[in-house]
């Protein structure tokens, strides 16, 4: 099986895993009610997984790479949906201490998914469909959330939230099964002699330091996902308690927001594969996105449903829907063999900012009592990002054969 049949499977395969990555992620916060409910602790719960999921992440994205080229990316992929079903397991006599041993397993989802991905599709995507491919693979992070948003609450009413986490555990441990036919092709360029050491995380991150090329896509990334996660954390709260609307209505414009990025994630991918450069691409959506990060700042009592669920709407067609085409970048600026472990070594600064927006974010809103000021300072970075990108597009880096 050659050619673009493997290249549909390596397609398929990893937007599943992606999907169950992400969804996996989202059930301790999901079924935090529930949980916070029967072990009597409050909403906090949710804040230190978080936090603990997220500091993980950043570690395993830099080793990651190592591993991908010791082992094979669909080797990793399976070592991870094994950990993440062990996550789930560890929790089930409900002690907390278990739960932040099981957002550092839950956390090589998050972190490895990509870079795995990232290396397989690397091997046989043309460099003229990377974009759309990769945008492709990406959109198993919102098929996840909606997974785990309208699954999960059904199978807690069944089987209770430790029953809901075994069903998790018992399909992404099936998921890794069904994979192994696949390792002897997607893994046979695996280096079964390579060492892997602590010193890999240093030598990863300086790469993406000291390359132009990647520091630029690190730099742009860390602000676009700093937009996405403030809009992800505060938007309900903003309409709720800034403005005045009800619950169910501040719902209702999230829930239609998000649903956008299913089609958009893939448009840009699209576009930027055949109609316009990548760089342009993301350059547009640096400046559309700091756009509408200010123009959700200046939402009043006063607007309308429409207008605002519209902003919202435009809000979530770029800030939360570039990654496709600059994971595709980065497969264009490094060396095949590398792909994997540059694309941790950006995600590791992702994660930072995924760390540092919310909390400055909501430094500002106590200081000020204002959302407004939170959207207009995030607007900045993404916008000097796009600014960057319209500069002549840069010729370094091996392409994706």
């Amino acid at each position: 099986m050659r050619g673009s049949k493997l290249l549909y499977l390596a397609t398929g395969v990893m937007t599943v895993h992606q999907c169950f990555a992400y969804m996996v992620s989202l059930v301790v916060p999901v079924l935090a009610p529930v949980i916070a409910e029967e072990l009597d602790v409050g909403p906090e719960l949710i804040g230190a997984y978080s936090a603990v999921l997220y500091l993980s992440s950043m570690v395993s994205v830099t080793i990651c790479g190592s591993l991908i080229q010791r082992f094979g990316p669909l080797r990793l992929s399976q070592a991870v949906l094994v950990l993440m079903a062990a996550g789930l397991a560890i929790t089930i006599p409900g002690t907390l201490a278990l739960f932040a041993v099981a957002a550092v397993l839950v956390a090589t989802g998050p972190g490895c998914s990509t870079p795995a991905g990232s290396q397989i599709l690397a091997r046989y995507c043309p460099p003229r469909l990377a974009p759309l491919v990769f945008s492709i693979k990406q959109t198993g992070v919102p098929i996840g959330g909606l997974l785990a948003g309208l699954l999960l609450p059904y199978l807690v009413t069944l089987v209770g939230w430790r029953g809901a986490f075994l069903a998790t555990a018992a399909v992404i441990l099936a998921f890794a099964v069904i994979l192994q036919p696949l390792r002897a092709e997607f893994d046979n360029a695996r280096q079964p002699g390579r060492r892997v050491s602590p010193a890999d995380a240093k030598a990863t991150l300086k790469a993406v330091i000291t390359d132009p090329g990647l520091r630029e896509i690190a730099f742009a990334a860390s602000t676009f996902v700093g937009l996405q996660v403030c809009f992800h954390s505060f938007f309900v709260t903003y309409l709720v308690k800034g403005l005045g609307w009800p619950l169910a209505t501040a719902g209702y414009a999230f829930a239609a927001s998000q649903g956008i990025t299913l089609f958009t994630r893939v448009l840009w991918g699209w576009i930027a594969g055949r109609f316009l450069a990548p760089r342009t691409v993301l350059a547009g959506l640096g400046v559309a996105m700091a756009l509408a990060s200010v123009a959700t700042g200046l939402y009043t009592p006063e607007w309308s449903l429409l207008g605002l669920t519209a902003v919202a709407v435009f809000f979530n067609a770029t800030a939360v829907s570039w990654h496709g085409v600059i994971f595709a970048e980065i497969a264009r600026l490094t060396p095949a063999a590398e792909v994997g472990t540059m694309t941790g070594g950006v995600l590791f600064f992702v994660f930072v900012a995924m760390t540092v927006y919310p909390a400055v974010f909501g430094a500002i809103l106590g200081v000020t009592d204002s959302y407004a000021y939170g959207f207009f300072l995030g607007a900045v970075p993404a916008l000097i990002a796009g600014l960057l990108f319209l500069r002549r597009d840069r010729t370094g880096g091996i392409r994706v054969a």
